[in-house]
């Protein structure tokens, strides 16, 4: 049987599988295609109807030899980023309708008088004050009045409202009033999305548990929609069988679920590509890695430590919190498609806006006029006009020169070759800024991380990078033009559930915490049993949300035991204080601490995942003039060109590597092999010639 992994991308989708058809051996299979905004679920289909033809049958067949197809989307993310969700309202208690535009007096960037802060996604006179009250215990002070509820239903319908958020104050202690508001609105507004923060956010902290539960019924019906068109389109085929949907947390789920929490799926392609780099650090025992994935639109970061992920409780996106468990995912606009400025004063910008696939940058010959980083590798000579995208797209070097020309070099003065050697030079110190990042701001040393390439364009940077950081080795999988579903094809199903209690060191209650504990497992154990996951495979592992009494933020402090015992109290504490330690390097053993959340991560034990050989069909070795500045070298030189065929015995710089869908660029003092299956390790030199 075959599995299918999806990931619909800014500019491109990807598409992964591998399996057995017809009897034979295992097989693997990738291709890339540009992705269709106008009619994402017919560029799916498209794209499937060429993974077919490249196992050799039609996709009826294919689709009747798959057991499994899992899908990344942006859909939820776009609809955010672009402010193109549904009109959408939010209930709260009465005398709180501001808050989710009061925000939190304290800004990350507050010492900036001209920042901006992110929109408001629900107008004021979308925001309805409803009476009722809960305390900090959840006992209820003033019960819900329903009439108010069926008047600003009767509200809604009359502003063509399509999405109602419902967040009361302390509802993550006793949801009962969301759940009666929920029950109204169905009965007045049938056909109105109803978001709940008591089951979207479950977690202390008014305001950003009301941003969750807003951005959750402002995007999750577009997701709805697609979802639902995905599902005819493939109907139509044969497929009558679950999809699974990528999440943030890297774990898998179905349409069901995510056609009700949409907010889940936010980062749901870069998720796969964490999942991905979990999986290749394991394999080739790299405790430490980077995975830098740079696609069309965007360059994205994930860290593995000890060759595991890690999840975030709480992150920004755009502005505005999210209180969902994440992957640790960073992401700057520094995409091949990113479009190129020239701002007053001659200061060169390159993006975060996007040219995406139509236009495009001006090289596709789609219309597109504005510069971009392609069209620079391109006049550079660092990518085969003639064999993009494996073939399939043909570009305009002409096209390329000309944007460049006019947009950038004349602006500056300077020659287009100039300009394009600029570009990459901007394009190149974003990337190694975005990686001290997340490594040395971080308190992590680059120098013992190896750098995964990923995406279809980072080959042709990852050298300049590692050596800006003095990273020990660059790594490139064959999958790595399409890392993120290849990262998906080895995910497992997963949910994360969240119980607030609010639990200080002299109240510590072992049955309490147990009671909320058995009430998580059951419901983890039924999620699990829903998606067909057997018993013997599913797995739990319980973290601790804590901090020091009055502290403004948590940290995570895992929990090994299956329960809670009254003796406990010290093992908690000493958790704490250790968990402390290690992330801040230090622990004030004297204070008091409380547990403010549980959060139980329900699992499918590890699923086996494969890496994408190289071709074995080498094509016969040729020279190409290029930019000797890039290569570490100067003036215009001639480079061999290699196919990724020819790399049985390894090459030396200054060199290029044709794989399908990428380049990988090899300096001069720097040299490759492959190292395992489809694995290829760059490392520079030693002075002798040898590998450091």
């Amino acid at each position: 049987m075959i599995k299918i992994a999806i990931d619909t991308g800014g500019t491109f989708t990807d598409f992964t599988s591998h399996g057995i058809l017809n009897g034979g051996q295992l097989q693997k299979v990738a291709v890339k295609n540009p992705t269709n905004h106008f009619f994402p679920a017919k560029g799916i289909l498209e794209g499937l109807h060429e993974l077919a033809e490249s196992w050799e049958t039609n996709l009826p067949e294919l689709l009747k030899r798959t057991e499994k197809i899992s899908l990344g989307t942006t859909l939820a993310l776009n609809a955010l980023l672009e402010k193109k969700g549904v009109k959408t309202a939010l209930f709260t208690t009465k005398g709180f309708r501001d808050a989710l535009e009061i925000r939190r007096s304290q800004l990350s960037n507050q010492w900036d008088l001209s920042a901006k802060t992110p929109e408001v996604l629900v107008p004021r006179r979308f925001r309805f004050g409803i009476e009722e009250r809960l305390d900090y215990k959840g006992d209820v002070i003033t019960s819900l009045n329903d009439n108010a509820v069926i008047e600003a239903c009767q509200a809604c319908k009359e502003a063509g409202i399509k999405a109602i958020a419902v967040s009361y104050l302390f509802s993550f202690l006793n949801p009962d009033h969301e759940k009666r508001t929920a029950e109204i609105i169905r009965k007045e507004c049938p056909e109105i999305f109803v978001s709940l923060s008591s089951e979207v956010s479950p977690r202390i902290r008014e305001y950003e548990r009301t941003t969750t539960t807003v951005i959750n019924a402002y995007c999750t019906p577009v997701l709805s929609d697609y979802l639902s068109e995905v599902k005819k389109e493939l109907k139509a085929f044969g497929w009558n069988r679950p999809i699974f949907i990528m999440k943030n947390s890297g774990g898998l789920s179905d349409t069901a679920d995510t056609e009700e929490f949409g907010v889940t799926t936010l980062l749901s392609g870069p998720a796969g590509g964490a999942v991905g780099n979990e999986t290749l650090s394991k394999m080739l025992k790299r405790s430490h890695c980077v995975l830098a994935d740079m696609g069309g639109t965007s360059f994205d970061l994930h860290v593995v430590n000890d060759e595991t992920n890690q999840l975030v409780s709480q992150t920004d996106l755009e502005g505005y919190p999210l209180t969902i468990p994440m992957i640790d995912i960073h992401s700057i606009g520094a995409g091949g498609g990113s479009i190129v400025h020239v701002a007053e004063g001659g200061q060169v910008n390159v993006g975060p806006d996007s040219a995406g696939s139509v236009p495009g940058p001006a090289c596709y010959n789609l219309g597109g006029e504005e510069p971009t980083v392609t069209d620079a590798l391109v006049v550079l000579g660092l990518i085969n006009a003639k064999n993009f995208l494996g073939g399939k797209m043909n570009l305009s070097v002409k096209k390329a020169a000309a944007a460049l020309k006019t947009k950038v070099a004349d602006p500056l003065g300077i020659t287009t070759i100039e300009a394009a050697r600029l570009i990459y030079a901007i394009a190149a110190e974003m990337m190694a800024d975005a990686v001290r990042l997340v490594t040395t701001q971080k308190g992590n040393d680059p120098r013992k991380y190896s750098l995964i390439s990923a995406g279809g364009a980072f080959g042709l940077f990852a050298a300049r990078v590692m050596t800006s950081l003095n990273m020990p080795e660059v790594i490139l999988p064959s999958q790595g033009p399409v890392f993120c579903s290849w990262g998906m094809l080895g995910a497992s199903c997963r949910t994360d559930l969240t119980a607030s209690v609010i639990m200080e060191k002299k109240n510590f209650n072992a049955q309490r915490l147990n009671e909320k504990l058995q009430v998580m497992r059951f419901d983890g154990e039924n999620y699990l049993t829903r998606l067909n996951v057997p018993k013997d495979r599913q797995k739990m592992r319980l973290t601790m949300e804590m901090r020091y009494v009055s502290q403004h933020h948590e940290i995570s402090v895992p929990w090994d035991k299956d329960f809670f015992e009254d003796s406990d109290k010290a093992v908690v504490e000493n958790a704490f204080y250790d968990a402390h330690q290690n992330l801040y390097q230090y622990a004030e053993r004297d204070k008091d601490w409380e547990i403010i959340d549980l959060h139980l991560a329900c699992y499918e034990a590890e699923n086996e995942n494969v890496l994408f050989p190289l071709s074995q069909s080498p094509i016969k070795t040729k020279s190409k003039t290029v930019s000797g500045e890039i290569f570490g070298l100067t003036g215009e030189i001639d480079v061999i060109s290699l196919d990724e065929g020819e790399l049985k015995n390894g090459c030396s710089g200054p060199a290029l590597v044709d794989l399908s869908y990428t380049t990988l660029l090899v300096p001069q003092g720097f040299s490759c092999q492959m190292e395992d299956e489809g694995i290829i390790v760059m490392k520079k030199e030693a002075r002798d010639g040898s590998k450091n």
